[in-house]
């Protein structure tokens, strides 16, 4: 049950109503209108001259048989031809805005937005806002990271939605606590690991019923508002209502947001990029159907710079419908987690969101974080897999690791090799988890 005020999933349509109810002919036409002139725009860039010749001349329906475009590759033709890269499509005059992903697996890439591109990222990130349930009323306290990265977009969408905005960013966890308690915020914007961590110091420290005029927690930035257990707790302690935004920094910071009917992410690109869906292993189309699985793929359809074509996301995505309570009309999903965290256990995948739902059974004795090993790059692991479970400070019982054992396998139908860590080994809370460790 929705606790936003003014039945905030039905009230009135500010953001695109036509678009965001349209029929899947009159999207199928807007965005075939779109690339009609983005199929020339980008066949400018250096990278897809050579990448795809005939880009041109391909129709929206000729692109499931054109290649992917991969992460590695958009990096390595900027590493060619710093600081833009190949595949700048405009004069480097016209970027007015540059951002940069974290660089934590080599040196950081650089995003390049012109006035038009930064237009559509607000445009994009109300219409995602707007469907959590974030309104002109809405005082919102964000901590996504700022600075130098893409999330920082979000205070242009918020404000663009006419709520007030109150950042603080990620790390200061006393300086959150003081604007809840101060009134400042009935929204909060956070991973749902430092959701999590609220819910757990609130529940050790004060009490199940925390003083506070928050209502609403969206979170995003990694799986896990959508898991359940994870959410079910979030909202008992802090008595909120919890919804999903996602985003990805190389299409667009916002692309889906979960409305107050809690059934999943709405895509709320529509005009602006065409998503597929594709097999993770054979990376053959997938029908968007409900009950579908399968990795996500987009298609810029009115970016000027660095526009990308095919771009394989690495989000593993669960199809929840194609109609909603709300009147919106774009498919929904949930994110099951990336293609790097996924496992394949004796032919059975593995998806981490899976683990933290059962392991969120066994709270207060457990923080509700958890992560797989691997060994290295390897996809495929033999069982026993090893399993860290962050435990709560104090916590000594010596049969809660076999416990989670038992549940693991009797739902997950693997054999896990739980290890019990202690509270703060996985870094800090106001920041993402990673789902799985390379040992």
């Amino acid at each position: 049950m929705s606790r936003l005020p003014g039945d905030a999933c039905r009230r009135d349509w500010i953001w695109d109503r036509a678009v965001e109810t349209a029929s899947l002919d009159e999207v199928r036409e807007l965005a075939e209108r779109s690339w009609e002139s983005q199929r020339v725009h980008v066949a400018e860039s250096g990278f897809y001259k050579d990448k795809l010749p005939g880009l041109a001349t391909a129709s929206l329906a000729d692109l499931p048989s054109l290649p992917l475009t991969t992460k590695a590759e958009l990096k390595a033709a900027l590493d060619a031809s710093p600081p833009f890269g190949a595949n700048l499509c405009v004069p480097p005059a016209a970027v007015k805005r540059v951002y940069q992903t974290s660089g934590t697996t080599g040196s950081p890439s650089v995003i390049a937005l012109t006035p038009a591109d930064m237009d559509v990222w607000t445009q994009i990130g109300a219409r995602s806002y707007f469907a959590t349930g974030i309104h002109d009323h809405s005082s919102v306290l964000s901590t996504f990271g700022a600075g130098p990265f893409v999330a920082g977009h979000t205070h242009f969408a918020v404000m663009e939605v006419g709520a007030r905005s109150v950042p603080v960013g990620p790390g200061d966890t006393e300086r959150v606590l003081f604007s809840l308690r101060a009134g400042l915020a009935d929204t909060l914007l956070a991973t749902p690991s430092f959701a999590q961590y609220l819910a757990n110091r609130f529940e050790r420290e004060e009490g199940n019923e925390p003083d506070l005029l928050l209502t609403h927690v969206v979170t995003g930035g990694e799986p896990g508002g959508g898991i359940p257990r994870v959410r079910d707790h979030i909202e008992e302690v802090l008595r909120v209502t919890v919804t999903e935004v996602m985003g990805i920094g190389d299409l667009a910071p916002s692309l889906f947001g979960e409305c107050p009917e809690q059934q999943g992410m709405h895509f709320c690109g529509t005009g602006h990029v065409w998503p597929e869906l594709v097999d993770p292993e054979k990376q053959t189309p997938i029908e968007i159907e409900p009950g579908a699985t399968g990795e996500m793929v987009y298609t810029h359809l009115t970016r000027e710079a660095m526009p990308v074509v095919r771009f394989l996301s690495g989000d593993i995505v669960r199809i929840e419908g194609t109609e909603c309570a709300c009147g919106r009309t774009s498919f929904r999903m949930r994110c099951l987690g990336r293609r790097d965290d996924m496992l394949i256990v004796r032919g059975v995948n593995v998806y981490p969101s899976a683990v933290l739902d059962v392991v969120g059974e066994f709270r207060p004795r457990v923080t509700g974080r958890a992560r797989l090993v691997r060994s290295g790059d390897e996809v495929s692991v033999e069982p026993p897999v090893p399993l860290e479970v962050e435990v709560a400070a104090g916590t000594e019982d010596p049969r809660l690791a076999a416990e989670i054992e038992s549940a693991v396998r009797a739902k997950l139908t693997f054999r896990a090799r739980v290890e019990l860590v202690a509270e703060g080994a996985f870094g800090d809370a106001a920041y993402k988890t990673r789902l799985t460790r390379k040992a």
